[in-house]
């Protein structure tokens, strides 16, 4: 992954900004899970479509702030060192249970 391109998601998702991006190199993993963001395809007129439906649609916008928020705290370090510990202790429970 870019690093630099997946931290300015993140970044900005932090902040509750919502993300309208096509998922390609660094954004495809940040932007997998479809939270706090909307994929917008690579034809200029789809990727106008979608930042134009979550500029006008309030609703929507408040939903997609709301996520990215709690989408950048799912990749924090604290989240990371946590999944960290639990792969391995899975890993060294399997290698007990030999």
């Amino acid at each position: 992954m870019n690093s630099v391109a997946g931290l300015v998601l993140l970044e900005v998702m932090a902040l509750g900004v919502p993300v309208v991006s096509t998922a390609v190199m660094g954004t495809r993993d940040i932007l997998a899970a479809g939270r706090g963001c909307r994929v917008a395809g690579d034809d200029p007129r789809a990727f106008a479509a979608t930042l134009r439906e979550v500029l006008t649609d309030t609703v929507l916008r408040a939903r997609l702030s709301s996520e990215a928020r709690q989408h950048a705290q799912d990749w924090s370090a604290p989240q990371m060192v946590r999944q960290m510990l639990g792969f391995y202790r899975a890993v060294l429970a399997r290698r007990s249970n030999r």
